[in-house]
């Protein structure tokens, strides 16, 4: 449950990315452009606010460690599936190594 905020917090952030990628796709559309960079600097505010509020309970080197690399990997998967990004066996593989090192991080 003391993980709650912290993953929503991750997901504001994905959110946020995600907001900024669709701005710059329609740079050529002013209305377009400004309404999905709004957007993502509002899923930023809640992201900061989340994070923020995920340190009571969570310790930061733990926190921190869990928001960017599993914002990292969520971003990852989102270009992929949603935005048609290639993937190579590099990137993969550079996952399964930011999921150990969060592992190794994250032991006492």
């Amino acid at each position: 449950m003391k993980y709650v905020l912290l993953y929503t917090a991750i997901i504001a952030n994905i959110l946020t990315n995600v907001g900024f990628n669709f701005s710059a796709i329609y740079d050529k559309e002013p209305v377009k452009k400004w309404g999905y960079l709004a957007i993502g600097l509002v899923f930023g505010l809640i992201n900061s606010v989340l994070f923020t509020e995920s340190l009571k309970t969570v310790p930061l080197h733990i926190a921190s460690a869990v928001f960017f690399s599993i914002t990292i990997i969520g971003l990852f998967l989102v270009s992929h599936f949603y935005f048609h990004e290639p993937v190579s066996t590099k990137q993969i593989a550079g996952v399964f190594v930011i999921v150990g090192g969060v592992v190794l991080v994250s032991m006492k």
